[in-house]
């Protein structure tokens, strides 16, 4: 990660990030891994699997938050839009209360990818 300042972090997805997420979670679906097969769907080229792009923002959150994360936890995500392989991803967190954050993950043409909230019990 990079350019961590103390509410926003700056992340670049590759495409080497997708395919070693594609082995590790055995989600092989070729919107993912396959250049010929992604060229042809709706989104026209390889898209990072959501739950790589949630786990980004969960890491960055447990690295703030270790201490809270690690008891009952409540996370809320709404995926919005694809991240594709190149793209950097911003990563914004709001603590709204002691025990709930809003967090916003945008692209860097400012579609939002991921909106989630994260409530400690």
């Amino acid at each position: 990660m990079n350019n961590n300042t103390s509410n926003q972090i700056e992340f670049l997805i590759s495409q080497k990030m997708i395919d070693d997420y594609a082995k590790a979670s055995k989600d092989f679906n070729p919107i993912h891994i396959n250049k010929e097969f992604a060229s042809k769907s709706l989104f026209k080229r390889r898209i990072a699997h959501g739950m790589l792009t949630l786990s980004i923002v969960m890491e960055y959150l447990y690295e703030i938050y270790s201490d809270k994360m690690l008891n009952d936890t409540l996370v809320e995500a709404r995926f919005k839009n694809p991240v594709y392989a190149g793209e950097k991803i911003i990563i914004l967190h709001e603590e709204k209360l002691k025990e709930k954050i809003s967090v916003i993950c945008r692209k860097e043409n400012g579609e939002e990818a991921i909106s989630a909230s994260v409530t400690f019990k």
